[in-house]
């Protein structure tokens, strides 16, 4: 095996909740690294609308569901470098879903730098089935619409939706 294949990833995120598009880049890391762990983190700006515990237990579901080979899912806080340094990954992978995205993105990637310059951000682009998913759009959805967009979540994760909302 290459020694580029030989490194741990981190994929970081709030996965609230997790989408096909977030196991679609997870699957996509899992081929690049031999270990990748998913970090569900928490975000001081954002209010879930599942508890960190939800979203990892619903990750792990659709992880062992997809029988991911060297993914591994872990609830984290504080600073995404951090967090790399404690899993020892040299590699933190984010989803690039649009131009627009990237502007935000490259912020991240130069303050992560600044914080630990070892630790280097790849961008994966999820299929363009997914370019337009977000967890935000997938809550709403299920929020203010009572639906689910179809292919937009696992299974198991459509079923916590429909019962937190009740349809």
């Amino acid at each position: 095996m290459p020694e580029s294949n030989c490194r741990t990833a981190i994929y970081p995120g709030t996965f609230d909740p997790p989408t096909s598009g977030h196991l679609d880049i997870l699957s996509e890391a899992a081929l690049l690294f031999n270990r990748v762990v998913a970090g569900v983190g928490i975000n001081p700006g954002k209010l879930p609308l599942f508890a960190i515990e939800e979203r990892v237990e619903m990750l792990r579901e659709t992880v062992a569901a997809k029988s991911m080979g060297g993914v591994e899912v872990a609830a984290f806080e504080g600073l995404t470098v951090d967090f790399a340094r404690a899993c020892g990954a040299a590699f933190i992978v984010r989803g690039l879903r649009a131009v627009t995205d990237f502007e935000h993105e490259l912020g991240l990637v130069l303050a992560n730098e600044q914080l630990d310059d070892g630790i280097k951000t790849v961008f994966i682009m999820p299929s363009h089935r997914y370019l337009y998913l977000s967890s935000s759009i997938v809550r709403q959805a299920a929020e203010v619409g009572r639906r689910i967009i179809p292919g937009s979540v696992p299974a198991s994760v459509e079923a916590r939706l429909r019962a937190r909302f009740g349809f």
